[in-house]
């Protein structure tokens, strides 16, 4: 809340790097870490980090709450 008020902005989501916005929107679409890890050219690891990263700031605890997430920011369809 500190950060979203220190930099101006209303929803944590703007808080989110662009590389996290786009794991974020891989995982709503059902791609598991390993086909994230693919399609960016990175490890499982680094997917897995990234992850765990914009759980923490999203306060998300599970995939299902990653695309309902993604759903309700009209991340996903």
């Amino acid at each position: 809340v500190r950060q979203l008020q220190s930099k101006g902005l209303q929803d944590s989501y703007d808080l989110l790097p662009p590389r996290e916005k786009e794991i974020i929107q891989l995982l709503a679409e059902e791609k598991s870490n390993k086909e994230v890890a693919t399609v960016l050219d990175v490890s499982p690891y680094t997917v897995e980090t990234h992850r765990l990263h914009l759980m923490q700031k999203l306060t998300l605890h599970n995939t299902a709450e990653i695309v309902l997430y993604a759903v309700r920011k009209q991340i996903i369809a």
